[in-house]
């Protein structure tokens, strides 16, 4: 399955089977969609998929028919219903993003630190 990438930009590819994987890149952010939400996450009361630990800013979901997913270990997921407009993903230092219908994973940058040997999430 090829696997397409959507950064700050609209267009959709398909392969010849017909499926497609969409990949949304919003700075620090990677956003997948998913067939289905797993059955281990709850609702949340906002629609911020992370916020920043240097700058205070936020990448968040704007729009109609939006619900924000997390589970025990803090992974977020998100659905976006069918509506007349997609939702628009924005960040104060990033191009607003729209994304279209669906059910998504969000996974957080991360970079290895060799002097440490340790895995962190990327400080935005």
């Amino acid at each position: 399955m090829r696997q397409i990438l959507k950064e700050e930009k609209q267009t959709k590819e398909k392969n010849s089977n017909n499926d497609h994987q969409l990949l949304y890149r919003h700075g620090d952010l990677l956003i997948k969609r998913i067939s289905k939400l797993p059955p281990n996450v709850k609702p949340t009361n906002n629609t911020v998929l992370a916020e920043g630990e240097v700058t205070g800013h936020r990448h968040q979901l704007i729009g109609q028919r939006v619900q924000v997913y997390e589970n025990a270990e803090g992974q977020k997921y998100f659905t976006i219903g069918q509506s007349s407009s997609p939702a628009e993903l924005v960040h104060e230092e990033h191009k607003k993003i729209e994304i279209e219908e669906g059910v998504y994973v969000v996974v957080q940058e991360r970079e290895f630190n060799p002097f440490e040997e340790a895995i962190r999430r990327v400080a935005d």
